[in-house]
């Protein structure tokens, strides 16, 4: 079978706060196993949902990330069922759990615990804050999260409270660096025979999000910040960076067909791009001879020296969303690679299905579900290396191979099988 992780066998415990970390182990080769409880993950009720499918399979969360596993269904709560997950354990290279800190203990499957059953065992855990520190054992929701790590700051609306996020995406990107992490402990396994704990804060991956503010000085631009800090009082007059600007909600702009993404940069780190955008429009008369020709590179201190003043600007964006109507997204960005500016498309989910440049890379896959629906799904997640990623497989349903996992892991045969069927232990 192709795939880098071929020979390596994952028990993933995680809910839907870390299923997609076993999903991209098997999507390079890995054999995942997903355990569920007997009436299924919670995650298979997080919607959306399809209205042809009867549930517990008809969460297309569930289709997406659970795709490429193998599904077995047991009881944590019986002794027998968690005597059972510490013999799978015994055969597996990596564990993943996203449970609140000190529940896997409860369990009899803390980390001190589970290194004593396997040592070479790289266990991954997901939670909010981290398994330790004075937040390890605060509830935590999306929002929270994405309060606590940073990224909802840049979401307000003045001294309004932040707009959240459309979808929930904190544990998605700190699945992502668990799947990442737990390759990096792999490859010192490798050299040391060691496993370790790979411990992942969805605050510390939520704030690792909000990076590029961090390379501000590199720029020259120590001061750099996205918007006013609420309640400070300054006399010094404070700069919008992003020039658009985030202050007035003025990064997405109206096209024919959509929305695009665009700040009007100021300043030496972006400046020359929107100096490059305000050229173009000025050659197709959407703006004054005196506009077109502003440098927006020292603009901040024409601004400080009340050279250009906030109608002045307030014009300026005018004049962008004006002439930026006349084009459709695509147009826009044929336009923005022409002239040398910084602008992208806000694709929608049909806008991705319908993208040349995905199907040109073999992006989608299509599998066909036990229900006999058919789900296009992300396959391969980089290019070029072909042989390095399995065929992806349709989510598993309940229990779909728990006598094919108990066989080949753990050489069970029928009766025992049985046996553990009849007592609950498994579906």
């Amino acid at each position: 079978m192709p795939g880098f992780l071929v020979p390596y066998r994952v028990l993933d415990l995680s809910d839907e706060r870390g299923l997609l970390a076993g999903a991209m182990l098997a999507r390079l080769g890995a054999e995942v196993v997903q355990l569920e409880p007997l009436k299924g993950s919670s995650a298979r009720r997080v919607g959306p949902f399809d209205p042809g499918v009867t549930a517990p399979d008809n969460s297309f969360f569930w289709s997406a990330y659970a795709a490429g596993k193998q599904g077995l269904a047991c009881d944590l709560a019986s002794e027998e069922g968690r005597a059972l997950v510490r013999r799978l354990l015994s055969k597996a290279d990596f564990l993943i759990d996203s449970a609140d800190p000190g529940v896997m203990s409860t369990l009899g499957l803390g980390v001190e615990q589970v290194r004593a059953i396997n040592p070479a065992l790289i266990h991954v855990s997901i939670t909010a804050f981290g398994s330790e520190g004075p937040k390890a054992g605060y509830a935590a929701t999306d929002l929270t999260v994405w309060a606590a790590g940073g990224p909802m700051r840049l979401t307000r609306d003045g001294d309004r409270p932040p707009m959240r996020f459309s979808v929930a995406q904190t544990f998605l990107n700190a699945a992502a660096d668990a799947a990442n992490a737990a390759l990096i402990a792999h490859f010192a396994r490798v050299q040391s025979g060691l496993g370790q704990h790979v411990d992942v804060s969805a605050q510390q991956s939520a704030t690792l999000c909000t990076l590029a503010a961090s390379l501000s000085a590199a720029y020259r631009h120590e001061g750099f910040t996205l918007g006013a800090a609420s309640g400070v009082k300054s006399n010094k007059k404070q700069l919008d960076l992003s020039g658009s600007g985030a202050r007035t909600r003025r990064s997405k702009w109206q096209v024919r067909d959509g929305l695009v993404e665009m700040h009007l940069g100021i300043g030496p780190g972006s400046g020359r791009f929107t100096n490059n955008l305000f050229k173009w429009m000025l050659e197709e008369g959407a703006c004054t001879v005196e506009m077109g020709e502003w440098d927006w590179v020292k603009l901040p201190q024409r601004i400080i020296d009340d050279k250009v003043t906030d109608d002045d600007l307030e014009h300026a964006r005018t004049c962008v969303a004006q002439f930026f109507k006349r084009f459709s997204k695509e147009e826009m960005l044929e336009k923005a690679l022409q002239h040398r500016f910084l602008c992208a498309p806000i694709a929608n989910t049909q806008d991705l299905l319908d993208s040349r440049q995905l199907e040109s890379r073999n992006f989608f896959s299509t599998v066909v579900e036990r229900s006999g629906h058919e789900r296009k799904l992300p396959g391969k997640f980089a290019h070029g290396a072909d042989g390095g990623f399995a065929p992806i497989r349709p989510a598993p349903s309940i229990g779909e191979h728990t006598d094919e996992i108990l066989t080949e892991w753990l050489g069970l045969e029928g009766e025992a099988i049985n046996q553990l069927r009849s007592q609950g232990v498994i579906a």
